[in-house]
C-alpha cells in the first residue's frame, strides 16, 4: 500500500511540474523555421482597397510535396505548393487561377512560380506566365527579434502564348527586419506571431505575420511607401501539425493534456494489479459428483 501511495504521489508531482513547466514558460524569443509536408494546407481571405472599391477573394495553399528546383545550374529543393487564388468580377462570374508555388526547403522563400491565365485578362488567348528568382532570397531562421537583413535576387520573368515567347528581368533587392511578437485575431482565431518585415527599395513593404502553430503566415499585410494598409491575406482555416513535442497538438487535444491521460491509466493499471495481489485466491470446489445409479441386481 505504501509502495503504491508513493507511485501516485510521484505520478500526481510529474503531471503538477510539467503542467507549471508549460504554463511558466516565457514567451519564445525566436521562430524556428516550419517543416511542411505534403497534406498541410492553408487558406486565406483576401481583402484589397478600401471603401466601397475593395475588392475580395480567396486564396488557398495545398503542400503537394518536394521537387528540386534548377536556375542557372544550381539545384534548390523546393516543397511543390499547389494554390487557388480567385477573386469575384460580380454578375455571378469570376476569376480564378492556380498557380503551382515552390518554396524552398531551407528557407521557405519563394524560388518559383508558374500559372496559366485565362483569356480573360489579356483579351486575346491564355498565357502561362513563369517568374523565377536567382538566386532565391533569404529568409535567416530562426525569426529573432530585431534581426535585420538584407538579400538581393535577378526576377526573370517569361510569358509564353500560342504565338511567342517574351522574357524580362529586373534586380530586387529586400530588407528583412523580424518585429516583436504580436498577438493577432483572423477568422481562424487567435494567434501568437513573429512578423517579418520585408521592405523594398521603393519603401513599399509587406509583413508577413508567422506562426509556429499554424506553421506559415496567419496574415499578410501590404503596405504603401507612407504606411498605409492597402491588402491584407487572413487565414480562416489550416491543417498544420508542428514537429515539436511539448505544446504540440495531438488528434486535437494538447500534449500536456494527453500526458495527465497516460499519467491516470497507469496509476489505475498499478492499483487495479495492487488490489488483485492483495485479494485471497479463490477456494476452487471440487465439481459435483454425478449421482451414482444403484447396481442392477443378477
Amino acid at each position: 500500500m505504501h509502495s503504491l501511495a508513493r507511485i501516485v504521489a510521484f505520478a500526481l508531482a510529474l503531471v503538477l511540474t510539467v503542467s507549471l513547466g508549460l504554463a511558466m514558460q516565457p514567451a519564445k524569443a525566436s521562430m524556428d523555421r516550419p517543416t511542411w509536408s505534403a497534406g498541410n494546407f492553408w487558406a486565406y481571405n483576401i481583402s484589397s482597397g478600401s471603401g466601397p472599391g475593395t475588392v475580395t477573394g480567396t486564396f488557398r495553399m495545398d503542400v503537394a510535396g518536394t521537387e528540386t528546383v534548377t536556375l542557372n545550374g544550381t539545384g534548390y529543393p523546393c516543397y511543390r505548393v499547389t494554390s487557388d487564388f480567385k477573386l469575384p468580377l460580380g454578375g455571378g462570374l469570376s476569376f480564378e487561377i492556380f498557380p503551382v508555388i515552390w518554396f524552398s526547403v531551407d528557407t521557405l522563400a519563394v524560388v518559383r512560380i508558374q500559372a496559366t491565365v485565362p483569356p480573360i485578362l489579356n483579351l486575346t488567348t491564355q498565357t502561362t506566365v513563369v517568374i523565377a528568382g536567382s538566386p532565391p532570397q533569404t529568409i535567416q531562421w530562426p525569426l529573432t527579434a530585431d534581426a535585420t537583413w538584407s538579400s538581393s535576387t535577378d526576377v526573370w520573368t517569361s510569358s509564353t502564348n500560342a504565338t511567342r515567347t517574351t522574357w524580362s528581368h529586373s534586380s530586387l533587392s529586400t530588407t528583412f527586419s523580424v518585429q516583436s511578437d504580436a498577438t493577432i485575431t483572423v477568422p481562424a482565431g487567435t494567434f501568437s506571431t513573429t512578423p517579418l518585415k520585408e521592405l523594398s527599395a521603393n519603401g513599399t513593404y509587406t509583413t508577413n505575420f508567422w506562426s509556429a502553430q499554424v506553421g506559415n503566415w496567419v496574415r499578410v499585410g501590404s503596405y504603401n511607401s507612407t504606411g498605409q494598409n492597402t491588402q491584407n491575406f487572413n487565414l480562416t482555416s489550416s491543417s498544420y501539425t508542428s514537429p515539436g513535442f511539448f505544446g504540440s497538438i495531438i488528434l486535437g487535444l494538447p500534449v500536456w493534456i494527453w500526458l495527465i491521460l497516460l499519467v491516470v491509466i497507469v496509476v489505475a493499471i498499478i492499483g487495479f494489479f495492487a488490489v488483485r495481489r492483495r485479494k485471497p485466491p479463490a477456494v476452487m470446489m471440487p465439481p459435483a459428483m454425478p449421482p451414482q445409479e444403484p447396481p442392477m441386481g443378477p
